[in-house]
């Protein structure tokens, strides 16, 4: 889990573990069997106003990573940051090594930036169970679904390139979709497309762990039955298919893999060395290897197999907690997009007839706005919203969580 903060952060953030009933985390990873996460709470009073907590929420999953978030407090930078050394660092050591000790995951990384400095950025447990290789917070590992917002700024650069509009519909890039669907390339981006999820398809088993070309993944989803699980723009549900399909359409009109162009536009001009879009066959220095959690923590087994051609752009990234730092830093303060494509990237969904899509309702009936935006969730103040997204593939999970007031 990585926290970026700046000074004086006015909103707090609960982040909801799956599994909890509640919040819309629980629909951004709908492929994760909800019997398969755990979560706990910590709240830790900061002494400068009854009023004020930092919250520490960290989550357990049968994956075999922890995500963890820390949750600052309005206070002046120079209370909080000391706050953060002499309470949350102790707070996040001991949920960490309880999840170590206590079985739940073999280790996990977490980092935390206020104001621009990286404040906290610690590994706890094992890299690799077989080498015995510790998780330092250079370790990288898979962060499966939080690779959406790094789709979403490739389509948003080459939408400020002039080389494609947001409503543009999706067929003028990909042949494979049919001529007369009017799904764009914004609604993809929002979930508002309405195509059907492949990740959680009836076969996805038997393309899981094939070497897919971006064509053929764009194929196969074209031809699930059915294609649309409602009209684009009228509804709102999470779904890997539309980042599969934005991924074809920067390839397409960018002329390179995507791979070549988040490195080109992206990771190399951040000096983000330990991201890369994910190939089965990389040697990536540092890199973790992914468990599944046995029945009543008996232990860990190495976690199937997934193709990185099959994950594409909804989920094959690699990174670690530094460089999502470097990249909550840099996409926050103007360094990736130009304000008008950023606030585009941060402007919650609206549907066809101007209103906002319900996420949910919970049990006492209250159905609630839904905040997803482009490839990230964006809630609070929209003059500084809150941003975050959650990732889940085989064997990992992961958590970026953005203070930006």
């Amino acid at each position: 889990m990585v926290v970026s903060g700046r000074p004086g952060a006015s909103k707090h953030l609960t982040f909801i573990a799956p599994g909890e009933g509640r919040g819309p985390t629980r629909a951004f990873c709908p492929q994760l069997p909800v019997d398969k996460w755990q979560s706990r709470c910590v709240t830790l009073p900061v002494p400068v106003r009854s009023k004020e907590a930092i919250v520490l929420r960290a989550f357990k999953t049968a994956l075999g990573a922890w995500a963890a978030a820390a949750l600052l407090a309005m206070a002046p930078s120079s209370v909080l940051a000391q706050r953060l050394a002499l309470t949350t660092e102790r707070a996040i050591d001991a949920a960490m090594q309880a999840s170590v000790d206590g079985g739940w995951a073999p280790g996990g990384a977490v980092a935390v930036m206020l104001g621009g400095k990286v404040v906290f950025s610690r590994g706890y447990g094992m890299a690799n169970l077989e080498t015995r290789t510790p998780v330092s917070a250079d370790s990288v590992f898979r962060v499966g679904s939080l690779t959406k917002q790094f789709t979403a700024v490739a389509v948003l650069l080459l939408a400020q390139d002039r080389k494609l509009s947001l409503d543009d519909p999706a067929n003028k890039y990909l042949p494979q979709v049919p001529a007369n669907d009017p799904t764009t390339i914004r609604q993809l981006l929002n979930h508002t497309a309405g195509i059907a999820d492949y990740v959680t398809g009836p076969d996805f088993g038997q393309i899981k762990w094939l070497p897919l070309t971006p064509e053929q993944l764009v194929a196969h989803i074209m031809a699930l039955k059915p294609v649309h699980n409602f009209a684009p723009g009228t509804d709102w549900a999470y779904s890997s298919s539309n980042y599969a399909l934005a991924g074809a359409i920067v390839e397409k009109v960018s002329g390179e893999p995507l791979r070549d162009f988040l490195a080109e536009r992206l990771f190399g001009p951040l000096g983000m060395t330990h991201t890369a879009l994910d190939d089965d066959r990389a040697v990536a220095p540092g890199r973790a290897s992914g468990y599944d959690l046995l029945a009543g923590r008996a232990g860990f087994v190495n976690a199937a197999t997934v193709s990185m051609s099959t994950a594409f752009a909804a989920g094959a990234l690699r990174s670690s907690v530094g460089d999502l730092l470097i990249w909550s830093h840099a996409l926050t303060h103007g360094d990736v997009l130009r304000p008008e494509y950023y606030r585009q990237m941060v402007t919650p969904a609206h549907l066809n007839d101007g209103t906002r899509p319900m996420a949910f309702t919970d049990r006492q009936g209250k159905t609630y706005s839904n905040d997803y935006a482009l490839g990230i969730v964006a809630s609070g103040d929209p003059a500084h919203p809150e941003l975050t997204h959650g990732g889940a593939i085989d064997g990992f999970t992961s958590s970026l969580t953005i203070f930006t007031g």
